[in-house]
């Protein structure tokens, strides 16, 4: 994702999605399943945009006890 320099967002029109639904393209876990498993020092194959994506959510569960 993201070769062509014309892609400056990180998500162009050839590209796969980096969510369908709520799992990870490529990956084939959901958001928590995948931030347990950075948690866990897992390995995982993301994007630089998946990997966001799973540190925003992951943070925003930090940030509000009652989830």
């Amino acid at each position: 994702m993201g070769n062509d320099p014309a892609c400056t967002t990180g998500l162009c029109g050839t590209d796969v999605p980096p969510l369908v639904g709520s799992v990870l393209t490529g990956v084939g876990m959901t958001l928590p399943q995948a931030a347990r498993a950075l948690e866990q020092g897992r390995e995982l194959q993301l994007t630089d945009v998946q990997r966001r994506l799973v540190e925003q959510w992951a943070e925003r569960q930090l940030g509000d006890p009652a989830r």
